[in-house]
């Protein structure tokens, strides 16, 4: 932003990236306000000056002067935004560099041609004896008040949250996902209901299921048996879709548990438990014979 040595010399002084996006309001206004504040501190200081060195100055006039290039730096403010946007603070040093120089120099370059044109403008519209002189030193100068420019406006747009987003990796492959282990399925359990009374049991613990008039004999691994006043055909289907098949029109088995599958001579079978127990297998239910010889 121009200075006071700046008046008294009559110099005066797309598409989202991964950074972000560089149109949100929050930051230029940030920028207005910044702007704003500078620009009245340059005229009360210049008219300050004037008057000290016996050369006073309209304040009109040094407003002017300070309104035209505080009006363009906004203008190409959006510039490092668009810099930033393209190239956030995650990228490789050089695609960095690639971004924010030639956005540099468009920045200089069009603030001073900006605040040139503006200046000549209000020269003619007042009758002014003012002329900027566009000369490449004068150029080089205020180059070099815009580059700190630059630093503290791409500065503010990262304080305000541009340029530090970037969904990609500097390879241009997507980041990667983070992937939990999924939670362990607990076992299916079932609950063996006799009146008020309710024992739930792992269905991998259930050896067999017995009829028992009108109640159902479950025989469990830990070697107790519990009643519950239910029909096999009833247990059976609660439990056939964890496995249990029906061997015999008295008996209801867990596969898992079956530890031999034996003729018994008559056509029929002798079933082996895991806990040594025998139980009988009907020649009357192949579709459950098939399912403990495994064929």
């Amino acid at each position: 932003m121009p200075g006071t040595a700046a008046v008294m010399a009559g110099t005066g002084g797309t598409r989202w990236g991964t950074g972000g996006n560089p149109f949100r309001p929050r930051p230029y206004l940030l920028l207005a306000l910044l702007i704003l504040l500078s620009n009245s501190f340059n005229v009360m200081t210049a008219v300050q000056e004037g008057e000290w060195a016996g050369k006073p100055l309209s304040w009109w006039f040094i407003a002017m002067l300070e309104g035209s290039s505080g009006i363009m730096i906004l203008a190409t403010s959006i510039l490092p935004a668009l810099a930033l946007a393209r190239a956030p603070l995650s990228a490789p040093w050089g695609r960095q560099a690639l971004a924010h120089l030639p956005a540099l120099l468009l920045f200089s370059t069009l603030h001073v041609v900006g605040m040139a044109g503006l200046r000549e403008l209000c020269s003619w519209l007042f009758d002014l004896n003012y002329h900027f002189r566009l000369s490449p030193d004068v150029m080089l100068y205020e180059f070099r008040k815009d580059a700190i420019t630059y630093i503290v406006f791409a500065a503010i747009f990262v304080a305000t949250g541009l340029g530090r987003v970037r969904p990609e990796t500097d390879t241009g492959m997507p980041s990667p996902v983070t992937t939990y282990a999924p939670t362990p399925i607990a076992p299916a359990q079932f609950d063996i209901r006799d009146g008020a009374r309710l024992w739930r049991v792992p269905v991998v613990d259930i050896l067999a299921v017995r009829s028992a008039g009108n109640y159902a004999e479950f025989l469990l691994a830990d070697g107790r048996a519990l009643l519950m006043r239910a029909t096999l055909t009833q247990v059976l289907a609660d439990l056939s879709p964890h496995g249990l098949v029906r061997p015999h029109r008295s008996w209801l088995v867990n596969p898992a548990h079956v530890r031999a599958v034996l003729p018994d001579g008559s056509g029929d079978y002798s079933l082996t438990l895991s806990d040594s127990r025998t139980i009988p297998a009907s020649r009357r239910y192949p579709a459950a014979l098939a399912t403990l010889r495994g064929g």
